[in-house]
C-alpha cells in the first residue's frame, strides 16, 4: 500500500515537472534544435522597432520571462528576456527575446527559440 502511494506521488510530481508549456508568444510555433526564424518574426511583429519598451517589458513579465541585461559591449542588444519549459526528463524548450532601447523606445529587437537536450 505504501509503495503504491509513494509511486503515485512520485508520478504526480514528475508529471507536474514536465507540464511546463511554451509562453503565449511562442505558442503553436515549430520547436527545433536550432534557430527558429518563426519566433523571431513573431517577436518583431508584436514589438516592432518604435514600440514602447515599458509595454514590451510588462508583456514579457506577464508571460513569465526572466529579464536581464547583456553585459558584452560588443553585443548589439542591451537587454534580454528568457523563458524555459521542461520537455521531458532531459530536454527543455527555451525562448529568448533581445532588444535595445533608447529613451524608452525599442530601436532593435530579435528573438530565438530552440529545444535543448542534455
Amino acid at each position: 500500500m505504501r509503495l503504491c502511494m509513494l509511486t503515485s506521488a512520485l508520478g504526480a510530481l514528475l508529471l507536474a515537472a514536465c507540464s511546463n508549456s511554451e509562453p503565449p508568444i511562442g505558442s503553436g510555433l515549430p520547436v527545433t534544435f536550432g534557430f527558429t526564424p518563426a519566433f523571431e518574426q513573431r517577436v518583431r511583429e508584436r514589438f516592432p522597432v518604435g514600440s514602447d519598451e515599458s509595454r514590451l517589458i510588462a508583456e514579457l513579465r506577464n508571460e513569465k520571462f526572466t529579464l536581464g541585461e547583456i553585459q558584452k559591449p560588443s553585443n548589439r542588444y542591451r537587454n534580454s528576456a528568457v523563458y524555459e519549459a521542461s520537455h521531458g526528463f532531459a530536454c527543455k524548450g527555451e525562448w529568448q527575446v533581445y532588444w535595445t532601447a533608447s529613451k524608452g523606445i525599442v530601436v532593435e529587437i530579435g528573438g530565438m527559440s530552440r529545444e535543448v537536450c542534455f
